[in-house]
């Protein structure tokens, strides 16, 4: 009767379990978004990006799938592993702090550790990070670095303050499109290829346009809804 019984209530729980529904949360083009998970879990999303995790989620798994920029301040817990799911990359932290960039359009995924320790992977290839390493994985080459010269800006994103370390102005564009939601059109090609760096902490719209005019040769204009 008692193993009976123990079964039973162990079926229970399963199906519990499997009728948890998933829970979405997006920050859309031109926001951000902050959140605490159920187990005390600190995230911010940056824009553009969206988590997904079961509702469920501290009760048999902490396991988030992310497409777009997250910084996680991961509560502590010793009998469920953290995990963040972002495209073919899977991080596993305890008691961690780190970002995840996994934008679905960009060509790289990365992970930077601040505090902590976090297991990355691709498929069966894995690397253990320490704290102020990044890794970056290039989807097209397969390639993974480590490298400690970008930690340090990982984060400024949460702070809002833009920072762009070489960037094209191709890149520089998409990263305007989901802070501001507007949309950038080059009258060249040459001009897409011009690469820009530089940290800007007042970063309204045209504040950020007029600073990099003033770095860069190149002019601009607004045009409704688009900067060209």
């Amino acid at each position: 009767m008692f193993s009976v019984s123990y079964f039973s209530y162990w079926r229970g729980g399963i199906s519990i379990k499997e009728e948890f529904s998933d829970i979405i949360v997006e920050a859309p083009l031109g926001s951000r978004t902050k959140l605490t998970l159920p187990d005390g879990t600190l995230v911010w999303l940056n824009a553009g990006s969206r988590i997904t995790y079961s509702q469920g989620f501290g009760v048999g798994n902490r396991k988030i799938e992310l497409i777009g920029e997250g910084y996680f301040e991961v509560a502590k817990d010793t009998t469920l592993r953290f995990i963040v799911k972002a495209g073919e990359m899977e991080v596993e932290a305890l008691g961690t702090t780190f970002n995840v960039k996994a934008y679905q359009e960009d060509r790289e995924l990365t992970t930077t550790l601040f505090e902590g320790k976090v297991r990355t992977s691709v498929g069966k290839d894995e690397v253990i990070l320490k704290p102020d390493e990044s890794l970056s994985f290039d989807k097209s080459s397969r390639r993974m670095i480590v490298s400690d010269d970008l930690a340090a800006y990982a984060r400024m994103w949460k702070d809002n303050e833009l920072v762009f370390k070489g960037a094209t102005m191709e890149e520089v564009a998409v990263m305007l499109d989901r802070l501001y939601n507007v949309k950038v059109r080059f009258a060249s090609e040459k001009v897409k290829h011009y690469r820009f760096s530089g940290v800007i902490k007042n970063n309204s719209l045209d504040n950020v346009i007029e600073l990099i005019s003033l770095t860069a040769p190149i002019m601009y204009k607004k045009v409704g809804g688009e900067i060209i």
